[in-house]
């Protein structure tokens, strides 16, 4: 599981802190863990509910309506 910690703490920073849906995080390098907060305008709470499903196609599903969340308000266009 090591090999999964080589992401630099200020490029997640980094990438948090360009998303306006997330309102604020907290990052325990101790544990490896982050905790979001983020707008339940923008991000429905049932699809974050979803990532921790057991099925691998709703976890999916979640993500994808994540990002299309992001994208419809401007946030993620690229």
């Amino acid at each position: 599981m090591a090999h999964l910690v080589t992401i630099k703490v200020t490029d997640i920073e980094q990438a948090l802190a360009d998303i306006p849906a997330f309102k604020n995080y907290k990052i325990n390098k101790d544990t490896g863990s982050i905790l979001i907060e983020y707008d339940t305008g923008i991000i429905k709470p049932e699809l974050i509910n979803q990532l921790f499903s057991e099925s691998e196609v709703n976890v999916q599903q979640a993500c994808l309506n994540i990002v299309a969340s992001l994208n419809m308000d401007g946030i993620n266009d690229e």
